[in-house]
């Protein structure tokens, strides 16, 4: 039975037969393009089928490495598909309205902040929620709780922080001004080997190696010797950058809660 339409036409049969050498089993349907003739086939019973015959029955687009964040939107110059970015960043799909990435390296350093924004959000996110369920006490009043700083004062651990963090600020920002001056013994004195600390990988932002990345989910520890995968370093960069940007949307509902005075498991009835 044929039944055609202005856009295709459908071939339903009750046997198999061939069109072209593609063959259809029994009881199943072919959609073939009315851009072509008409032709009749039998199937050996005597009975006859007209059929649009093609010589391609599907064809599959074209992939291109280079995604973008409206997929549905053709054209639309740099707003959609920005030149400055080719895809290669992870998780890069070519939103930059403003266009602060055509220097590249701003992009450079705006990748750097964005990693390290996106993985301080998610710690924070994990510690609202766990810190609040535990204690009771909402996220933004816990600094002013009597008993959060002991039995520290505020002044011994403002001052403990500011000296961590800004070691650890420093280290971090002298590595991206000179990549791979860090993985030295002098910088790592409690380290047995400045291996342990080197960046692996060779990319910003991802050191990998036995110490920043012990149970070797972006690679693999053989002989005592890390070795990274870059299948593995991408999936998880992929996955990574898209919790960060989802935690760091979660914690800007998160300060805009705790204006009206909420908390998220407040917000959530909780």
């Amino acid at each position: 039975m044929a039944m055609a339409s202005s856009a295709s036409l459908v071939v339903v049969c009750s046997s198999s037969f061939f069109v072209k050498g593609t063959a259809v089993s029994s009881s199943s349907s072919l959609r073939l393009s009315p851009s072509v003739a008409a032709f009749g086939i039998s199937n050996g019973g005597g009975s006859r089928i007209t059929a649009m015959a093609t010589k391609k029955v599907s064809a599959r687009p074209k992939f291109s490495g280079k995604k973008s964040w409206l997929p549905g939107v053709k054209g639309g110059g740099n707003l959609v598909d920005p030149e400055w970015l080719d895809g290669s960043l992870p998780g890069d799909y070519g939103f930059d309205p403003l266009g602060l990435g055509k220097d590249p390296a701003a992009l450079k350093w705006y990748r750097e902040a964005e990693l390290i924004h996106g993985r301080w959000a998610l710690t924070a996110v994990v510690g609202i929620f766990v810190g609040q369920a535990w204690s009771g006490v909402p996220w933004f009043e816990a600094g002013a709780d009597p008993a959060a700083v002991a039995p520290f004062s505020f002044g011994s651990l403002l001052g403990t922080q500011l000296l961590l963090m800004g070691w650890v600020e420093g280290k971090r920002w002298a590595d991206f001004v000179n990549p791979g001056t860090q993985a030295l013994e002098w910088a790592t004195p409690w380290s047995r080997t400045a291996e342990n600390f080197s960046n692996t990988t060779g990319q910003q932002g991802y050191p990998g190696g036995k110490f920043f990345d012990p149970l070797a989910l972006a690679g693999d520890i053989k002989g005592g010797v890390y070795t990274p995968d870059p299948t593995k370093l991408e999936r998880l960069q992929l996955a990574e950058i898209k919790h960060a940007r989802l935690a760091m949307v979660a914690m800007l509902i998160f300060y805009f809660e705790a204006g009206q005075g909420l908390t998220p498991l407040g917000a959530l009835g909780l």
